[in-house]
């Protein structure tokens, strides 16, 4: 049997180190032995224009004027979550194919709120998130992940048994092997619009695209389901991209689950939830 023992999501350290509240974008929903982790995907300014992360304070005083709020993105981490364990606990027989379809549900809702708006993949782009979650049963956990949300089961000794796959990291990859010789630009709108349209959910160019949940059709070609054995699991731990630098190996691994509290102390928002056999 496992038992919740951390759930939390922790805004960015910057904005903490001034006691500045940003605009949050992470989600999740928790009940009993289901979760669900989802992390909307960082918007453009209200101007169109590039966000990158903010450090000083100045930076931090310009990115809360000029970044949406509330923020689509957050709307759609809530829908993808917050459906995704209420769909599953009314569920009596779990299948991967069960998993599956109440993805594809979740995604439908995502749907609704983009499909009156008039998208231009600047300013307005598609509301979407990335996302990860399951349901742990008696002897193993049927989840699903998208794009860089992450679950990982442990042993006793906090070695990896089991890890989703990030499919973004295609992306990331061709980005850097390929489109840089072709001076690919992230600030530049152009480039922006070309990731959305040509990358982003594109089930054509699968080994070189990432799927989001933003609705569309084509995002459940990138939706991974997975029915993981526990026999020998101590820990599943599911997580938004921020916490990624904190389960690098088995020593920040251990440091984590032991203190979960420190990963406050760096880094950008993050989520972490964790669970431990009690038998």
């Amino acid at each position: 049997m496992f038992k919740l023992i951390f759930s939390k999501t922790y805004d960015n350290y910057n904005f903490i180190k001034y006691n500045i509240k940003p605009v949050v974008e992470d989600y999740f929903c928790v009940n009993n032995n289901v979760f669900c982790i989802a992390d909307g995907v960082t918007r453009d300014s209200i101007n169109g224009e590039n966000i990158i992360y903010p450090t000083t304070l100045e930076e931090i005083e310009n990115w809360i004027k000029i970044y949406p709020n509330p923020s689509g993105a957050y709307e759609a981490a809530q829908i993808i979550a917050e459906n995704f364990v209420d769909y599953l606990i009314k569920e009596k027989d779990i299948t991967e194919k069960t998993l599956f379809n109440i993805v594809k549900k979740v995604n439908n809702k995502v749907w609704k709120i983009n499909e009156d708006r008039e998208i231009n993949y600047i300013e307005n782009d598609l509301y979407c998130a990335v996302a990860t979650g399951g349901i742990i049963l008696e002897n193993y956990l049927i989840c699903f992940s998208i794009g860089d949300c992450h679950i990982k089961v442990l042993n006793e000794r906090y070695e990896q048994i089991f890890e989703t796959e990030n499919n973004h990291s295609n992306f990331e990859k061709y980005e850097k092997e390929v489109l840089t010789k072709y001076n690919f630009d992230w600030t530049n709108p152009k480039d922006r619009i070309l990731v959305r349209t040509a990358f982003r959910n594109n089930p054509i160019i699968k080994d070189k695209a990432f799927g989001v949940l933003s609705g569309e059709k084509a995002a459940m070609e990138f939706v991974k389901i997975y029915k993981v054995d526990l026999k020998e699991a101590k820990y599943i731990c599911a997580y938004s991209d921020g916490c990624e630098p904190n389960f690098e190996d088995v020593s920040k691994i251990k440091s984590t689950i032991t203190n979960p509290q420190a990963i406050q102390n760096s880094g950008k928002e993050k989520t972490l939830i964790v669970y431990e056999r009690i038998n």
